[in-house]
């Protein structure tokens, strides 16, 4: 809770110092507004501490890693941006890791049982 009172505070700073209006939204913005603090913040988080129950924090973390790489790969596909070398190869090698850790995760499980 505390970091999303910063945030909010560094960025009520941020607007009132540059003047920005923060009441003069047409009402489907507000709407937007109230999705995006819903569903990718609370649910997101609350999916987020349901994971931690149940797998360890390493694992969930690990797997939080490719949420940027999957924000990409959306964008491409859905709003048509383009994809530099940079992200391309940043994301094939986060994909990489990602597979390194859950496959060593489960040869552990593995030899386990035996």
């Amino acid at each position: 809770m505390i970091v999303f009172f910063l945030g909010g505070s560094v960025l009520l700073v941020y607007n009132l110092a540059n003047h920005y209006s923060l009441t003069e939204y047409n009402s489907s913005d507000w709407m937007y507004f109230l999705l995006l603090a819903v569903i990718p913040t609370i649910f997101g988080q609350f999916i987020f501490n349901l994971l931690l129950k149940s797998m360890g924090a390493t694992t969930v973390s690990v797997g939080i890693i490719g949420e940027p790489v999957l924000a990409i790969l959306l964008a491409y596909v859905f709003l048509g941006e383009i994809m530099s070398a940079f992200q391309f190869i940043g994301g094939i090698m986060t994909l990489f890791g990602m597979g390194m850790y859950f496959w060593a995760k489960s040869l552990k499980y593995t030899v386990a049982k035996y």
